[in-house]
């Protein structure tokens, strides 16, 4: 860890708990085609069901109602996986600025050494920055 308290991409261990595994899987699954293909035919198959059910509202909340289940289900699983994504961007992109502020604060340029410095405040922005700006 660094002295401003985040972890470095070697120090991130590769055991994630079962929710991660989880959203792991559900985006493997939710961003394929077949997945797309399968909802579509659903969909195609739920249509004609009015002609079984003879109230729009049952026909309605029979296909609604799981949908809605499943897309919050959807949403919450994917956005964790993008979460530990971008997490693990900025630590690749914390990593790269350490070293390029390292290998620039050794210039005999001024104008260099004070984009080290600019490098080096960069690190664990996302943490720091405020969305109000």
């Amino acid at each position: 860890m660094d002295s401003n308290g985040h972890r470095n991409p070697s120090e991130v261990d590769e055991d994630r708990n079962w929710f991660d595994k989880l959203a792991s899987r559900a985006h493997d699954v939710a961003s394929r085609d077949i997945f797309f293909l399968i909802i579509v035919g659903l969909t195609v198959l739920w249509a004609p069901s009015y002609f079984l059910m003879h109230k729009l509202d049952h026909w309605y909340i029979a296909f609604v109602l799981p949908a809605e289940i499943v897309t919050l289900f959807l949403v919450v699983l994917l956005e964790n996986h993008n979460r530990r994504s971008e997490q693990a961007l900025h630590r690749k992109l914390d990593a790269f600025a350490v070293a390029l502020a390292a290998i620039a604060a050794e210039s005999s340029s001024a104008e260099v050494r004070q984009h080290a410095e600019e490098l080096r405040a960069a690190v664990g922005l996302q943490d720091r920055e405020s969305t109000d700006d």
